[in-house]
């Protein structure tokens, strides 16, 4: 997180098994046993500033739960909000929150091949809110205006348990100078789904200049699996379930499936002056590199059957002297937490037309593909990165996303990170991390602040700590 994200040249511990578990092979320790425990972070964005520390982890925690109405959270300054999350005449606003939790890690380092296993808990919510939600303005679209209460949302938990090594490519060494060598890594891991949830939700009023009318369209689409189709069943069909039973945090992390996936990486590594670490003699560090490496990682589908629910209304047009109204909510990306806005803007009783499926759901793993360069001169890393997100999912931003970060060390045991991203949509941010790194232990922590258009705020979105980290 210190730099940014990313990392697919930068880490070379056990965190590289999710990112590119070529650079297991790297030693830039003496060590042959890392372990790490509980080291976790989160990102938490939001449609409204939040500047007190404690309210903001406050709205963090209930969003790690279904979707209570109690906690409903009014908007304070409707002007604010539209400037700062529809500017410049955007139709819509885009938001991801995320969790993530490394149970522990372990890697085994050896000279010509390198182990790591590791367990994680990887929680993501986005979603998407048309302007029209929140501002009564029409979009002016060159031959008409528009008015869109669209929204979409999407929610996953995903459980992992990774196997992976690295080692050098032996056939691709012999095209190469000594002093470099194509590192190759791979890691399958099962992967055992909590609840899901993927709404789709269209609701687009465009002006006809020849009636003075309002075109409507309107379609709806849900997914969703363990205890979040419980409330799903409850607003479409309430005199079938009349009830909604109340669940916790716990109960969206329970199993509702499995599923496989895998992540892999290459990794081409250059040393140079007196670092001869790639001819893999026992002490040899990496502190003089440059490297280039490309992953894919993710790739692999869960297959849930836990309640498995599908609700699904085809497109459907209408002709309205009126468009819906504003609403006075503030969305935050809490599971469930859409049906305060349909109770508004949709009532599923007046369509006739409707599809119910109750099968088994696979969902696709969050694949993308990264690429990333970083440059090492002793105690100084550059490091850049490029990901573009192949499957549209809760974890990461659609297309392309943009990393670069660096690490300084003053002393040798007291790195200095810094890092930003870019993503089309989503706010940018800068990174900051620092702690202690001696040749037994590690203690770091790492935050962000946000990023707008007149530069950096004291916007706190997220941060991360490691728990325990030990070199054996």
């Amino acid at each position: 997180m210190a730099l940014g994200g990313g990392g697919t040249a930068y880490l070379t511990g056990f965190e590289a098994l999710f990112v590119n578990p070529a650079n297991l092979l790297i030693q830039e320790k003496n060590y042959t046993f890392q372990v790490s425990l509980l080291q976790s972070g989160y990102y938490f964005d939001s449609l409204e500033p939040i500047s007190d520390l404690q309210n903001r982890f406050g709205r963090y925690l209930d969003l790690m739960a279904p979707y209570n109405s109690d906690l409903d959270q009014m908007i304070s300054n409707r002007e604010e909000l539209i400037d700062r999350s529809f500017f410049e005449n955007r139709s819509n606003a885009y938001f991801l929150n995320q969790t993530e939790i490394n149970w522990f890690g372990i890697k085994w380092a050896r000279p010509e091949k390198s182990f790591a296993v590791a367990a994680r808990t990887r929680i993501g919510s986005r979603y998407r809110l048309g302007k029209g939600l929140y501002s009564a303005t029409p979009l002016d679209r060159s031959d008409s205006f528009l008015i869109n209460q669209s929204f979409t949302h999407q929610y996953q938990v995903l459980h992992e348990i990774s196997f992976g090594y690295a080692e050098s490519f032996t056939y691709l060494n012999g095209l190469t100078p000594s002093l470099s060598e194509f590192i190759v890594g791979i890691a399958p891991k099962l992967v055992v789904p909590g609840s899901f949830l993927d709404v789709q939700f269209r609701n687009r009023y465009t002006l006809n200049n020849q009636t003075g009318l309002w075109d409507n369209e309107i379609a709806y689409n849900q997914q969703s699996t363990g205890v979040l189709t419980d409330r799903a069943e409850n607003f479409f069909f309430p005199q079938i379930n009349p009830e909604s039973p109340d669940y916790s945090a716990s109960d969206l992390l329970r199993p509702t499936g499995i599923g496989f996936g895998i992540d892999a990486g290459i990794t081409y590594l250059i040393t140079f002056g007196d670092d001869l670490s790639v001819l893999r003699h026992e002490d040899d560090l990496t502190e003089k590199s440059l490297r280039i490496s490309l992953s894919v990682t993710d790739i692999g589908m869960v297959y849930q059957t836990t309640k498995p629910f599908e609700f699904d209304i085809e497109p459907q047009t209408s002709e309205q002297e009126e468009t819906g109204t504003v609403t006075d909510l503030l969305f935050q990306g809490a599971p469930n937490e859409h049906f305060s806005f349909l109770a508004d803007y949709f009532d599923p009783s007046a369509f006739s037309s409707f599809a119910v499926r109750e099968q088994a759901i696979e969902v696709s793993l969050p694949a993308s593909v990264q690429a990333g360069a970083l440059f090492q001169y002793n105690r100084f890393k550059l490091m850049g990165d490029v990901s573009y997100t192949i499957v549209d999912n809760a974890f990461k931003p659609s297309g392309f996303t943009l990393f670069s970060g660096f690490e300084l060390r003053p002393l040798s045991y007291l790195p200095i990170r810094a890092g930003t991203r870019l993503t089309p949509g989503l706010p940018g941010y800068l990174s900051f991390g620092s702690g202690l790194e001696t040749d037994r232990f590690d203690i770091l922590a790492a935050f962000q602040l946000k990023s707008r258009r007149g530069g950096p705020t004291s916007e706190l979105l997220g941060a991360s700590v490691v728990g325990v980290k030990l070199y054996l």
